[in-house]
């Protein structure tokens, strides 16, 4: 988990990350590396070795890439985002990350970025747009298809991971 917004006499948004360890998840997360820089509203997604985080609130199209081997390493900025983006939500599969939804920075927009995890020094890919626009979305998918849902709007988008096309595929019962 990483990033987020302290709360207090003066909120800041925050750089830590933090890991849970599924063996033992009732005690409290520890902390590890730190993000580039502070944010709240990012999204990640990631593989088996690696974790990236990307986008965030102030806006913007840093991805850092965590090292699943050495989490207590400082994370490597890796290839931007196409665009600055805020507020967005991630899938994957073991090949690429998927970031879409570009936020209130970015009013409608539906960029879908694709991260290649074999070359993610490279900016990210801008690949098909959603059909409808996302903000605060939720991300999730297997190993053939991604999907965006919420936030905005009740719409769930597919993302086909074999020709990277977006789908409108139904609603849910309400925005969220």
């Amino acid at each position: 988990f990483g990033g987020g917004q302290s709360f207090g006499s003066s909120p800041s948004d925050r750089s830590t990350v933090d890991r849970i360890d599924y063996s033992n998840d009732t005690v409290a997360a520890s902390a590890k590396s730190q993000l580039s820089s502070g944010r709240k509203g990012l999204a990640a997604t990631g593989n088996a070795f690696f974790g990236y985080f990307a986008g965030g609130d102030p806006a913007q199209s840093t991805v850092d890439r965590l090292d699943y081997s050495n989490d207590s390493a400082a994370l490597a900025t890796k290839g931007p985002l196409s665009v600055a983006g805020d507020f967005i939500s991630a899938t994957g599969n073991s090949d690429f990350g998927y970031f879409g939804g570009m936020g209130p920075a970015f009013p409608g927009r539906t960029l879908v970025d694709r991260v290649d995890y074999s070359n993610d020094t490279a900016t990210a890919s801008p690949k098909a747009n959603l059909n409808t626009a996302k903000y605060r979305a939720a991300g999730t998918g297997n190993t053939n298809f991604g999907y965006f849902g919420g936030g905005s709007n009740s719409t769930v988008e597919r993302v086909d991971y074999s020709n990277d096309t977006p789908a409108t595929k139904g609603n849910l019962s309400a925005s969220n």
